[in-house]
C-alpha cells in the first residue's frame, strides 16, 4: 500500500535519477538530522566517489539539475555541504494526509505488504495449574502487540497459546491431590489451593525421595493414559484456561488456538525416531536419547532414560506441526530471555532434520519485571504478584488519578475510564520500551498525565474527541464540498505542519515495528503524535479560529489525529477513553 511519504520518497529518487548524474543504484536517501530544516537527504558520498566527484560538488550540480513538478510533493531542493536536502510542500501533504486517514478511517496505517503470508506467533504460554503472575505479563502483551501489527501489515497470523500442561510437575499436582484431596471451588481460588498443595508436596519430597519417585510415577502414568491421571489433569486444564480468560479479556488479548504441549504427546515418539534415523541424535548406554549439534551448543535430551519425554521433544513436535498446518512464512517465539540457549537448540535441531530451511524462526527476547525497590519479582523473595492482583491496583490507582482529574464523570463512568487508564498504564510501560530491557513497577510515572505514559497519550485523544463534541454542540456549519478541499491549504502553521507530518508516519512506524518485532516503535510514535498534538492545541484554537473556513479545516485534522491515535493505541493493545 502506497501512503504520501512513500510518493514523497519515489518523487525524490526520481527527481535525483532523472538528472542522469547519479546511476540508480547509488541513490541512497535518509532522514536527515533533527536540527536540519528538510524531511529527506541524498548524501552524496558513496555516489560521489563512484562518479570521481567531490561530494559537495555532486550535491550543488543535483540541485541546480533538478526542478520539482508542478503537482509533486517535493517543495524545495537545497545543497547543504555533501548532502541533498528535500522539503515536503506543506499543502500538498495536508491534503494528501488528510484523504489518507478519512478515506482508510480504522484501516489507516495499514499495509498488503504480508498478503498470501502466514505468521505464527508463540505467546503468553502460562503454567496450568498456576495462576498467572507478573511474569506472564511480558509475553502475553508484546505477544498480541506483533499479533495486532502482522494483521494490520496484512499477514495470516496465528496466534499459538504453547500451554505447560505437561511433564513431572503434573505428577506432583496429581500426587499431591490423590493425597490430600481435590481443591474446592473454581477460578483462581481453586489454583491458588492447587498451587500450596504443589508446595507443601515439594517441600515434603525434598525429605523424602519416595515422594518424589511417586510423583514421577504419576508423570508417567499421565503421558500412558492412565484414567484418574487422566481426569484430573483434564480438571486442571479446563480450570485454568477458564480463570485465564478473565485477565486475558482485561488485557484485550485474543488467542487463536490453545495448544497445550499435550496436544504433541502422540507425535513424540515419531519424533524421536526420526531425530535417531536422520543421526541427529543417538541412544546413550542408559537408554536415553542425546542430541549433539556440535556448533558450540550444549548437548540435550529428547528422552529420558526411562522413557519420559522433555520440553525439547515437545518443541520440536510443535514446530513440526506448525509448519505442517500453517505453512508459515515466519514462526516467532515471544519467551523470556533466559530461555535464548533452548531456543537456539530447537532452530538448530529442526533444521539439521532438514525442515524450516525457508521459514523464518525468531526468539523474541525479553527481560526480568523489577519491583519499585529494583528487586525481581520471585515467590521465594516474598514479593511475587500475580496478574489480577496487579491490573486491580492499576484500576484502583487509575480511580484515583481519573476522580482528580474528572471529579463531575458520573461514577460508573469514572470506573470503565480507570479500567481502560489502569491496565493501558501496566501494558504501555512495557510495550514503550525495548522488549530485551527489564522493566520497573513505577506507579507515578505509569500513571503521570504527563511524559511518555499511557494517561498522557489516552488524555489527549480524549481531548480531540471532547474539541468534536463540542463543535458538534456548537452546531458548527460545515462549508460545501467545494471549499472542504481547498480546506488542507490553510494548515500551515508550524504546529499544524508538525501534527501533519507526525500523522503522515503511522504507516512507515507500523512497517519498522513488523520488520524489527518492535511494538516500542508503534509507542514511540503514538508519544510524539501526542506531543505534536499538544503543541498544536497550545498554539491553534480550534473552536476560536480566526474564520469558519480555518475552523473547520482544524476540526478535519483534530479529526484525523484522533483516529491515528486510535489505530495506532489500539495495535499496542490499549483502549482509549473519550472522555478523561
Amino acid at each position: 500500500m502506497e501512503y504520501a511519504l512513500d510518493r514523497f520518497e519515489q518523487q525524490v529518487r526520481a527527481a535525483i535519477a532523472a538528472t542522469g548524474q547519479v546511476p540508480d543504484g547509488l541513490i541512497e536517501v535518509t532522514a536527515p538530522k533533527p536540527n536540519i530544516p528538510a524531511d529527506l537527504a541524498f548524501p552524496t558520498f558513496k555516489a560521489a566517489k563512484q562518479l570521481g566527484m567531490n561530494p559537495p560538488q555532486l550535491a550543488g550540480a543535483l540541485a541546480q539539475a533538478i526542478h520539482p513538478a508542478a503537482d509533486s510533493l517535493v517543495a524545495s531542493v537545497v545543497a547543504a555541504g555533501p548532502f541533498l536536502n528535500f522539503a515536503l510542500d506543506p499543502v500538498r501533504l495536508s491534503a494528501a494526509v488528510l484523504e489518507e486517514v478519512e478515506k482508510l478511517g480504522p484501516r489507516y496505517g495499514s499495509d498488503d505488504q504480508g498478503a498470501g503470508k502466514t505468521v505464527v506467533i508463540d505467546y503468553s504460554s502460562p503454567n496450568v495449574a498456576k495462576l498467572m503472575h507478573v511474569g506472564h505479563i511480558r509475553s502475553t502483551i508484546i505477544g498480541q502487540a506483533l499479533y495486532n501489527i502482522f494483521r494490520f501489515l496484512g499477514y495470516n497470523v496465528v496466534g499459538d497459546n504453547h500451554l505447560g500442561d505437561w511433564g513431572k510437575q503434573f505428577g506432583m499436582n496429581i500426587a499431591a491431590i490423590v493425597r490430600w484431596g481435590k481443591p474446592a471451588g473454581d477460578g483462581e481460588d481453586a489454583l491458588a489451593q492447587i498451587d500450596k498443595l504443589y508446595a507443601q508436596y515439594a517441600r515434603m519430597a525434598k525429605e523424602d525421595p519416595a515422594l518424589d519417585d511417586e510423583a514421577r510415577a504419576w508423570s508417567l502414568k499421565l503421558e500412558q493414559g492412565d484414567p484418574t491421571a487422566r481426569e484430573l489433569w483434564q480438571w486442571m486444564v479446563d480450570l485454568t484456561l477458564t480463570a485465564n480468560q478473565h485477565n486475558y479479556d482485561r488485557l484485550g488479548v485474543h488467542i487463536d488456538h490453545n495448544y497445550g504441549e499435550s496436544f504433541y504427546e502422540p507425535m513424540l515418539p515419531g519424533v524421536i525416531q526420526e531425530a535417531l534415523d536422520k543421526k541427529v541424535a543417538y541412544r546413550d548406554e542408559g537408554g536415553a536419547v542425546v542430541v549433539d549439534l556440535g556448533n558450540s551448543l550444549p548437548t540435550f535430551l529428547l528422552q529420558r532414560s526411562d522413557s519420559g519425554t522433555l520440553y525439547h521433544t515437545r518443541d520440536v513436535a510443535t514446530l513440526l506441526f506448525r509448519l505442517n498446518e500453517f505453512h508459515p512464512a515466519q514462526i516467532l517465539y515471544v519467551v523470556g530471555m533466559p530461555q535464548e540457549l533452548h531456543f537456539r537448540q530447537l532452530f538448530a535441531l529442526v533444521r539439521a532434520m532438514g525442515y524450516a530451511e525457508d521459514v523464518e524462526l525468531e526468539h523474541i527476547k525479553f527481560g526480568t519485571i523489577f519491583d519499585q525497590h529494583g528487586q525481581p519479582l520471585s515467590t521465594r523473595r516474598g514479593n511475587m504478584i500475580y496478574l489480577a492482583d496487579l491490573l486491580n491496583d492499576a484500576h484502583q490507582r487509575a480511580r484515583a488519578v481519573v476522580e482528580q482529574a474528572s471529579p463531575d464523570l458520573p461514577a460508573a463512568e469514572k470506573d470503565a475510564v480507570a479500567e481502560i487508564v489502569g491496565v493501558g498504564s501496566v501494558m504501555y510501560n512495557d510495550l514503550y520500551q525495548d522488549p530485551r530491557r527489564n522493566i520497573t513497577l513505577d506507579w507515578d510515572r505509569m500513571l503521570a498525565l504527563e511524559g511518555n505514559s499511557a494517561p498522557y497519550i489516552q488524555y489527549m485523544y480524549a481531548r480531540c474527541r471532547s474539541i468534536l463534541r463540542k463543535a458538534a454542540a456548537e452546531d458548527v456549519e460545515l462549508p460545501a464540498a467545494a471549499l472542504n478541499a481547498q480546506l488542507p491549504a490553510l494548515l500551515t502553521h508550524p504546529a499544524e505542519v508538525a501534527l501533519l507530518k507526525q500523522l503522515a508516519r503511522l504507516p512507515g512506524a507500523v512497517r519498522e515495528a513488523g520488520a524489527r518485532y518492535a511494538p516500542f516503535v508503534v509507542a514511540d510514535w503514538c508519544y510524539e503524535t501526542a506531543r505534536a498534538l499538544s503543541g498544536f492545541y497550545r498554539d491553534c484554537s480550534v473552536l476560536k479560529a480566526e474564520t469558519p473556513a480555518l475552523r473547520a479545516a482544524r476540526l478535519r485534522l483534530v479529526a484525523a489525529t484522533a483516529q491515528a491515535l486510535l489505530n495506532g493505541l489500539g495495535l499496542l493493545g490499549l483502549r482509549a477513553p473519550e472522555r478523561m
